[in-house]
């Protein structure tokens, strides 16, 4: 199974790409996550908003593989628990496909992307920065592998 994280990104600083690495490194060989970024569109001083997060949204979905099963993370997605995040966990390996997490830029995601989207998930009320993200969802990831492989991590 290939799990691939899709975001909009200026830059990737060294620490959060060694955080990806260390979780990356702990899942067996059943498991292959990437990480690909996608630079911003560039932005005016008064740069049309729903035009940018339109750009960037066509490009983040042409990084994703046909087939995939899509995970937008969006503000408005759902809230879940290490709890209930593992059951939809199940529930995406249970379908065979890769999965495709989708993380928009500073200005979100596009109606078109969410509506495309197998699930939409929020990670939090609060704004994280952008490089950041990707190492949480890493590790929620292993967090939930790991309940589903009995491994002590989660306690």
């Amino acid at each position: 199974m290939k799990i691939n994280l899709i975001s909009i990104e200026s830059s990737r600083p060294e620490w959060t790409q060694k955080a990806f690495n260390s979780y990356e490194s702990k899942f067996n060989k059943s498991i292959n996550i990437t990480w690909t970024g996608c630079k911003p569109v560039l932005r005016s001083k008064n740069y049309n908003v729903p035009s940018v997060v339109e750009e960037e949204s066509i490009l983040l979905l042409s990084k994703v593989k046909k087939g995939d099963l899509i995970i937008s993370l969006d503000r408005e997605g759902s809230n879940l628990s290490s709890e209930k995040l593992r059951v939809n966990f199940d529930n995406w390996v249970a379908t065979s496909r890769d999965i495709s997490f989708i993380i928009g830029g500073p200005d979100g995601l596009s109606r078109n992307v969410i509506k495309q989207s197998d699930f939409c998930w929020s990670l939090s009320n609060l704004t994280f920065p952008h490089s950041i993200v990707p190492v949480v969802v890493i590790e929620q990831m292993f967090r939930v592998w790991s309940i589903t492989q009995n491994h002590p991590y989660h306690r």
